[in-house]
């Protein structure tokens, strides 16, 4: 082993010292360069790799982070702005479940958690405006649920309750929000959350909830009078009917004259009257005998007239008459009866929807048909841009008619109502889109040939770097080297001579340092040398001929001479 590294020295100290100055100097500038890269690459492999902990923080919750990890001796990094740290990645899952553990609220508002730590005699005001704090803070955690909405805040105005009626306000709340970039809520999304907050605190409507965003712009409408509200409404359904029967017609009569050649306004107007009634009907054919009451008396009596001396004494009752006086009859016969009928009714209480259509009013617009002009022969004739020529084609009566019955059927018409349909046949203007199509292509090309110019640019460096660089690099490696076996063989007498006498080729140990212990060395330059003058012989016969013959002959002189 350690011969083979002396080798290895002898050979590049060798090979240096046969470099000039400047590939010394050039192969001593990227053996820095390569060492310098190969330090950066290590460094950096073996160096701490930091991962985000928690971004979109506010300073107050930086801060607070910050503090912790200082305590837990974590290092960390801190974004200029404030709103991003970084740990190393191998504590960040640990440091998570601690913070969680420890109750940290990245919103900045806390929520019922207020009263996890309570001290004894808290007074009753201090109790009420911890509930109003984690009243806030929860209704924070809850909106930031919501999908593109970053950070909230929350402020409640719950006043003091007050026996009297007159001195009642209703509570209210103001909502700022901070949203992702990018991010628009539509009205509906508002209103939900001014309907979240409402229906969180008691007898808080959703008018008494003001929404801005980040930049203090006012979201929510806030509209106070309930028949102003309610009139709102009444628009936004009469505007979103007419949307829908515009949109319908468009599609069912596109299918005919094309998309983008109809144009469809529709007036609904909706009758909110609300009207309730009530029916009584009875049934004297079905009438039935409920109860019956029969009451019958039947008396008889008489009683003497008048007689004797006129007095009370001659009333008394019990007084036998005199004879001969006459009687005095007074007889009743008495019957009553009551009788009791069920008859059947029938109650219907109705009740009139609201928003029921009164009117429609549709106006229809459609664009005429573009006939190809056909010249002689039937080839069409083109126009001065080289396009085929059109003419314009109003539709006929027959086919308005017959538009005019499907708007008429889809819209459902009445002509009891008073609904009217206009239906008219215009030329529509033709929008030249020739000059927009030539600013796409235009753009589309650009956008190619930033594309090629920069894989180009990418290629083109590349290769600039492996000709200037590598492969200088390359060669002033291999300069001194033995670049084919030929250079091993002799190419002289003279060079066969020394071969001869020493038995080995030069520079056969240098070339094949990592062979030179399993394989024999005299061999393979036995071999090589008898390949090499099989060669010389076959190419040049004759001059190998003289040189044997001189050969032969020099030897024998040699002889004759000694």
């Amino acid at each position: 082993m350690q011969d083979t590294a002396e080798k290895i020295y002898r050979n590049f100290k060798e090979f240096f010292s046969g470099l000039d100055a400047n590939r010394k100097a050039g192969l001593v500038g990227i053996s820095l360069f390569i060492a310098a890269g190969l330090f950066v690459i290590v460094f950096w492999a073996s160096g701490t790799r930091y991962e985000v902990l928690y971004k979109d923080l506010n300073r107050e919750d930086s801060k607070k982070v910050a503090v912790m990890l200082e305590e837990g001796k974590i290092e960390y990094k801190l974004s200029n702005d404030g709103k991003k740290i970084e740990i190393p990645e191998d504590k960040v899952k640990e440091w998570r479940l601690k913070l969680a553990m420890r109750g940290v609220s990245f919103s900045g508002a806390v929520g019922y958690e207020v009263f996890d730590k309570q001290a004894f005699g808290t007074t009753s005001f201090v109790q009420k405006v911890n509930r109003q704090r984690a009243l806030e803070g929860e209704l924070i955690k809850t909106i930031k649920y919501i999908s593109g909405i970053k950070r909230a805040r929350v402020h409640l105005s719950i006043p003091e309750q007050s026996p009297f009626v007159s001195e009642k306000k209703p509570p209210s709340a103001s909502v700022v929000l901070d949203l992702e970039d990018g991010v628009t809520l539509t009205p509906a999304e508002i209103k939900g959350i001014g309907f979240l907050v409402s229906s969180a605190v008691n007898e808080m409507r959703p008018q008494q909830v003001v929404i801005l965003d980040g930049r203090g712009k006012k979201l929510s409408d806030n509209v106070g009078d309930p028949m102003t509200a309610h009139t709102a409404n009444r628009m936004a359904l009469e505007s979103k009917m007419n949307n829908q029967y515009e949109k319908q017609i468009e599609d069912i009569l596109g299918k005919v004259v094309g998309n983008g050649k109809v144009i469809a306004k529709v007036t609904v107007n909706l009758d909110f009257t609300q009207s309730v009634s009530t029916q009584t009907r009875y049934d004297q054919e079905g009438a039935a005998v409920l109860s019956e009451v029969k009451n019958s008396q039947k008396i008889n009596g008489s009683r003497p007239s008048p007689q004797g001396i006129p007095g009370a004494r001659s009333n008394l009752p019990g007084e036998k008459p005199q004879p001969g006086i006459p009687e005095t009859r007074n007889n009743v016969d008495k019957q009553l009866s009551t009788r009791n009928f069920n008859v059947p009714k029938t109650i219907t209480r109705s009740k009139k929807p609201t928003a029921t259509i009164s009117q429609i009013s549709a106006a229809v617009m459609i664009d005429g048909k573009r006939v190809p002009v056909i010249g002689e022969g039937g080839s069409p004739v083109l126009a001065e841009d080289g396009k085929q020529k059109f003419n314009y084609e109003k539709w006929s009566e027959a086919d308005l008619a017959n538009f005019s019955a499907i708007v008429a059927s889809t819209l459902g018409i009445s002509g009891k109502r008073g609904d009217k349909l206009v239906i008219k046949n215009m030329e529509f203007a033709q929008e030249d889109l020739a000059a927009m199509e030539t600013m796409l292509r235009e753009k589309e090309n650009r956008e190619l040939i930033k594309s090629i110019v920069k894989y180009l640019a990418v290629g083109l460096t590349i290769s600039l770097f492996f000709f200037l660089v590598v492969r200088p690099f390359i060669q002033w490696i291999t300069d001194n080297t033995v670049e084919t076996v030929e250079d091993f063989l002799p190419k002289t007498l003279e060079e066969l001579e020394k071969v001869q006498a020493n038995q080995k080729l030069p520079g056969l140990e240098d070339a094949l340092p990592q062979i030179e212990e399993k394989l024999n060395p005299e061999k393979i330059e036995g071999n090589m040398l008898r390949e090499k003058i099989i060669s010389l012989v076959e190419a040049n016969p004759s001059k190998a001929a003289q040189v044997i013959h001189e050969l032969i002959h020099s030897a024998e002189n040699d002889k004759s001479i000694a």
